[in-house]
């Protein structure tokens, strides 16, 4: 099994602060051509990727509707926290007259030892996560950690951080078992998949 990138967490939840459902509008940042929206995809046994669909967002479509779940919220005024992860709603059929059920899955990146190049992929559950942070207008982005691009000898003091990240692609790759143009995290630049275009990740909500 791939392991999962640092970024992942091991989440305690103890409580279940999701919001939306949302659509996942993806969008260009040097390609104006590339505006779609993201749509769950097979992947594996209960795994699904973050494909790239073309076109106006079918929010009545369960694998176009997404949820962040925040990590926690503050104690003394309830707000939840910036903080959380992506997640989509896994259906099921149950029981001896086949009901619907639903489970969660969280959005996990994970890390590829011979490329910069890092799949996301929707796995069941909730206890391993890869922490994201939603902005105001619902952009997601990562927390950069320290920048050693100037590393030396020389103890760095002080020390400088990378700040917020948006290194989202899209790419033609294969995502769990198929092939597909999907979303992907690159650590680095430039991508070591030649397709790889960069985009930003926008949560919309879906309004019925």
């Amino acid at each position: 099994m791939l392991s999962a990138l640092l970024l992942a967490s091991a989440a305690a939840v103890s409580a279940y602060n999701a919001t939306g459902p949302y659509g996942v509008h993806i969008t260009g940042k040097e390609d104006s051509a590339v505006d779609g929206y993201a749509g769950a995809c097979h992947a594996g046994a209960a795994i699904e990727g973050l494909c790239f669909i073309d076109g106006a967002l079918n929010g009545n479509e369960t694998y176009q509707q997404f949820y962040f779940n925040a990590s926690g919220y503050d104690f003394e005024t309830g707000a939840p926290s910036s903080y959380g992860w992506l997640e989509w709603e896994l259906q099921f059929t149950s029981g001896e007259n086949g009901e619907i059920g639903t489970a969660p899955s969280a959005l996990q990146i994970f890390l590829n030892l011979g490329s910069n190049v890092n799949t996301a992929l929707f796995y069941p559950g909730i206890d391993e996560y890869t922490s994201l942070q939603k902005a105001d207008d619902g952009t997601l982005f990562i927390s950069g950690g320290v920048d050693d691009s100037s590393f030396n000898s020389t103890y760095p003091n002080p020390t400088t951080y990378l700040g917020n990240l948006t290194n989202w692609h899209l790419c033609y790759q294969y995502t769990g078992g198929y092939y597909y143009q999907s979303i992907a995290w690159v650590t680095t630049q430039p991508p070591h998949n030649p397709s790889c275009v960069p985009v930003d990740l926008t949560l919309e909500q879906i309004t019925y």
